[in-house]
């Protein structure tokens, strides 16, 4: 979808707020970033994705259902595989309570996360 990215829509219950982050998760020993977001994408949402350029890096301080957080959030350029992908979302996800979503340059009414994500996906 063009002037959108894909984002991962979570709410935190004890604040009764909804926000988008980073789609993604955890990099395993021995994994680049490029293939974190392969593997990722194909365990939480069933979608193929193509990984483009390293856009940036992001850190990330947070608290998060009263525990803080701390995370390293490599950005990269990626597309859908299958173009018809692109037609399927909101798409839950297989192993949390989230749902994958396109956020718009402009007008979502939920906070993104990591600060700084935005003007990387979109540009400064």
């Amino acid at each position: 979808m063009t002037g959108a990215i894909f984002v991962d829509e979570e709410s935190e219950p004890a604040a009764g707020r909804t926000y988008h982050r980073a789609s993604g998760g955890g990099i395993e020993f021995g994994e680049h970033a490029a293939q974190t977001l392969v593997r990722e994408f194909a365990e939480e949402y069933g979608l193929e994705i193509v990984v483009g350029g390293k856009l940036g890096v992001l850190e990330n301080l947070f608290v998060l259902d009263g525990e803080p957080g701390h995370e390293i959030v490599v950005v990269h350029e990626a597309r859908f595989a299958d173009p018809e992908d692109y037609d399927r979302v909101p798409i839950p996800c297989r192993d949390a309570p989230h749902i994958g979503t396109w956020r718009p340059r402009e007008g979502s009414p939920y906070p993104l996360y990591p600060d700084g994500l935005e003007t990387l996906a979109f540009g400064g």
